[in-house]
Parts: structure tokens; C-alpha cells; sequence
């Protein structure tokens, strides 16, 4: 039960912060200078490119590059920091695919704590359950009187 208030509070927190993306997106000099888009779901998404020094440096491996895209982000969560999303956000990043690693895909998005596929699936099985054994014991009383 304790739960259910936890989950009912982390949903007025991602209501809270798709608003907070919402107003940055369609307003902030920052949104727009970091290149930053959204989509339906909240989650914020840019794209980065290494520069040619990075990409033809012979004395840089390849397995290298990521941290190259991670120093890249710093002014994107320094941004986030300003804006306190940096506690409720997650980050992932990938290379796109067909750039032979010259581009990274950099995924910002809410994090559910409490909330899961695993938890909805239980909460409508108790409610089920429950609503069979009202059901049961309703009509056994009704049928005893």
C-alpha cells in the first residue's frame, strides 16, 4: 500500500518534469545553443560529433572516443544542474549507426524508481484478486441471508 503512494508520487514528479522540458524546449537560448530535442515520451536526445582531430588521431584508440563524448556533454548537465533535473535523469549514449563511430547518440531520460512494467503487472493482479473475492463472498453472504 505504501507503495502505491511512492508510485503516485513519482508520477506527479515525471508530470513535473515533462512540463519543466516542455517550457525549456520551447523557450531556452541554452535548449537550442545545446541543440537539444525531446520526444513524446520526455526523454531529450542530441547528437555528437567528433571533431576531425579526435576521428584521425593515430595515437587515440577508437575504444577512446566515448570519453571524448562525455566531456562533450558537461556543459548538457551542468545545464540539466541549473535546472535540478540532474538527481531524476538517466544518460545513455550510443554510436550511430553508419558513422563508423563518428557520432553518438546522447539519451537523457526520466528515472522510474518505483514504477515498473513488474509493478503494474502485480498491482492489477491484487486488484483482480480482490475484486474476485468481493465478488465470491458477496454473493455467499447474499445467499446465506
Amino acid at each position: 500500500m505504501f507503495r502505491l503512494f511512492k508510485v503516485i508520487k513519482e508520477l506527479i514528479l515525471y508530470r513535473d518534469y515533462l512540463k519543466i522540458i516542455d517550457k525549456e524546449s520551447k523557450n531556452s537560448p541554452t535548449w537550442v545553443k545545446r541543440k537539444l530535442r525531446k520526444d513524446w515520451l520526455g526523454r531529450m536526445y542530441t547528437v555528437i560529433n567528433l571533431p576531425p582531430e579526435v576521428i584521425f588521431a593515430v595515437d587515440l584508440p577508437k575504444e577512446s572516443r566515448p570519453s571524448f563524448v562525455v566531456n562533450e556533454i558537461r556543459p548538457i548537465n551542468e545545464y540539466f544542474k541549473s535546472l535540478n533535473l540532474e538527481e531524476i535523469l538517466t544518460l545513455y549514449t550510443k554510436p550511430v549507426e553508419g558513422t563508423n563511430e563518428e557520432s553518438y547518440l546522447v539519451v537523457y531520460q526520466f528515472v522510474f524508481r518505483e514504477l515498473s512494467v513488474l509493478w503494474i503487472i502485480r498491482f492489477l493482479a491484487e486488484i483482480t484478486i480482490l475484486s474476485i473475492v468481493i465478488y465470491k463472498w458477496g454473493y455467499l453472504l447474499h445467499n446465506l441471508i
